[in-house]
């Protein structure tokens, strides 16, 4: 279990990798699976990226969204198949709602080595992080 920023929690499934770096205000995880084929970064203050239409530099862009194990993600990306772009990132953030029926927005970045293939849907990783995180007791 790693703790966070804000309220949340995250449990990191065991065969993903991750590192924490920083000062509190400025704190990183970084979250990898062992042949570090991507990096998934949550980031403390981060903004979500995801909403920002120009997050990809005008590229074409694609948007995908689940809701499950009662939270929510959305993720943009770069449409893999409109781009000759080797790797790549995608954005996204997962809202979770507290007991208060208050929604808590936790934003990330995931970026892919060369070779790395796109999911048609929010990222398999990236679910399992959803179906981890909590929020810890305030």
């Amino acid at each position: 279990m790693v703790l966070l920023f804000d309220r949340f929690r995250l449990d990191i499934p065991p065969k993903l990798k991750y590192y924490e770096d920083g000062a509190p205000g400025k704190r990183v995880v970084f979250i990898t699976d062992r042949s570090e084929k991507f990096i998934v970064t949550f980031e403390e203050g981060m903004r979500m990226m995801d909403m920002n239409p120009g997050s990809h530099d005008g590229k074409p862009a694609v948007s995908f969204q689940c809701f499950k194990f009662g939270k929510y993600i959305h993720q943009r990306r770069i449409d893999s198949t409109k781009s000759n772009e080797a790797g790549g990132y995608a954005f996204f953030h997962i809202e979770v709602e507290d007991a208060n029926g208050e929604t808590l927005y936790l934003p990330g970045q995931m970026t892919a080595k060369p070779g790395y293939v796109w999911s048609d849907g929010v990222e398999p990783v990236l679910m399992q992080l959803m179906e981890g995180v909590t929020l810890r007791d305030s």
